[in-house]
């Protein structure tokens, strides 16, 4: 029988995460140890795995007979790739400590997941192949196999109460903005969120709604929440916000959201908004353009080099702000005459006539009343940074389709998936930072790091030669490795 007494420090300090140090007739024996969701206990069950090996005072581990065979001889080189793992380990660091608290049995297994879809956009399938060639897998005592993805997803995804407490530990004081929905389109009939629903690409396949709320100060992820895919109602923004306890956050919507009635919903729940109107919009007077010299506009303002005049004026209690880029309007006037030339057919000299004082502008309601044109503009313009979030969720990470099974699934998936989101925000400031974004992309970067690697000789870990550009890179960016 195991004894429950403190054992000697010869014998604990090879006790990893995910093993089992037990003492059996006065010698210590180290085994992998796993849990599994016990779904009539209502409990996680802890599930003892092979032995890894035998621990003495003189000779510390000895691995396994068994073990030995899987593992190359101690007179083989081994290698394995160093430079994203030492990325988490040091980069991400801040993200782990609370992924420790909140998940403390299956953390390194969320944290190996999410860094493989960051790396490697990995699917399920193939995790456990980049865990093996990887140098985490010497420092994580998991499994990323295809039957432990499995039960790692269900249990993760039916702790969303932990989740939601996970991305609240990164909420700070500062401007949020809370963007309208993305799809993703899913095939599982036994998901209740999937239901037929309309989106911008005209779209009606089952599909489920993500929302995400990112933050403008931190240029920051914060928080998503899945939504069934037949809602894009007013009341999940006030619910998504309570559940992420922000309590400040502006909606900025696209152009098709504004509707009387939405406005009129936005204003019953007391939600500040930013909502863009179609250059159609009956409440748009254009007028103030007929006027000669821009004597019309109540002011400018420069942003990026590029000079935007505007004239705003009370649409009820809200401000309606009209915008005029010059350099935008020059390039739909050149647009349009290039298609009047191409297709001759199709557009006219007449209707560029019509449409010219329209070329350019672009108009928002508010009921940011204390806000400056200046500070509408840039508010709305940060729109583009979160649907580059979402671009690179859908499209990087290829999570714009969803095959999970159920819902926990699914929770577990996306999270797993959030987390390597705000990782790849993490390398985005790092790169901004340091003034690099004009030549690295944080895909470019993640790259030059995965040719880092770690030999094995002897017994012994050492890192591998690496090209003179990585090393470059690296000390523009003051992240020397070891």
């Amino acid at each position: 029988m195991q004894n429950k007494s403190k054992h000697p420090e010869w014998a604990t300090k090879y006790k990893k995460p995910n093993t089992e140090l037990r003492l059996i007739n006065g010698r210590y024996y180290l085994y992998e140890v796993s849990s599994r969701w016990n779904s009539e206990k209502k409990r996680a069950q802890k599930i003892t795995g092979p032995l890894l090996g035998r621990i003495t005072e003189q000779q510390g581990f000895e691995p396994s007979s068994k073990k030995k065979s899987f593992e190359h001889s101690y007179n083989n080189i081994s290698i394995k790739e160093y430079g994203v793992t030492f990325l988490l380990e040091h980069l991400f660091q801040g993200t782990l400590e609370p992924l420790k608290r909140y998940f403390p049995d299956t953390w390194n297994a969320i944290a190996a997941a999410a860094l493989f879809r960051l790396a490697y956009q990995s699917p399920l399938k193939n995790m456990d192949f980049y865990f093996s060639q990887s140098f985490l897998s010497e420092i994580y005592m998991t499994s990323l196999s295809s039957k432990h993805m499995t039960y790692l997803l269900e249990t993760t995804g039916q702790q969303r109460s932990k989740i939601t407490a996970y991305c609240a530990e990164f909420v700070q004081p500062g401007e949020h903005v809370l963007i309208d929905m993305t799809s993703i389109h899913s095939k599982s009939e036994e998901l209740s969120l999937t239901k037929r629903g309309y989106n911008s690409q005209r779209n009606f396949d089952p599909q489920v709604n993500l929302l995400l709320i990112f933050s403008n100060t931190l240029m920051a992820p914060m928080y998503y929440r899945m939504i069934p895919g037949n809602i894009r109602d007013v009341k999940a923004f006030k619910l998504s916000l309570l559940e992420s306890r922000v309590s400040d956050a502006i909606v900025i919507a696209d152009k098709g959201f504004y509707s009387q009635d939405n406005m009129q919903q936005l204003d019953k729940v007391a939600l500040k908004y930013i909502l863009p109107l179609r250059r159609n919009s009956a409440l748009i007077n254009y007028d103030n353009f007929d006027k000669p010299h821009k004597i019309g506009m109540d002011g400018f303002f420069k942003y990026r080099n590029r000079y935007i005049w505007f004239y705003r004026y009370k649409c009820g209690d809200k401000w309606l702000t009209v915008f005029l880029d010059s350099d935008l309007k020059n390039n739909e006037e050149k647009d349009y005459l290039d298609r009047l030339k191409t297709h001759p057919e199709q557009y006219s000299l007449k209707e560029f006539q019509e449409k010219n004082r329209l070329f350019g502008t672009f108009a928002v309601l508010t009921n940011l009343t204390d806000k400056s044109a200046e500070e509408i503009y840039n508010i709305y313009k940060c729109r583009m940074s979160i649907e580059c979030a979402l671009d690179t969720f859908k499209n990087l990470l290829h999570v714009d389709k969803s095959y999970m099974r159920n819902e926990r699934s699914l929770e577990g998936w996306m999270f797993i998936n959030f987390l390597a989101l705000t990782w790849y925000y993490s390398i985005y400031r790092l790169l901004v930072k340091h003034e690099l974004l004009s030549k690295y992309s944080p895909k470019d970067f993640l790259m030059y790091l995965s040719e880092i690697k770690k030999v094995k000789i002897q017994n012994q870990w050492h890192l591998a030669e690496f090209p003179s550009a990585t090393t470059a890179l690296l000390k523009k960016i003051s992240l020397p490795i070891t």
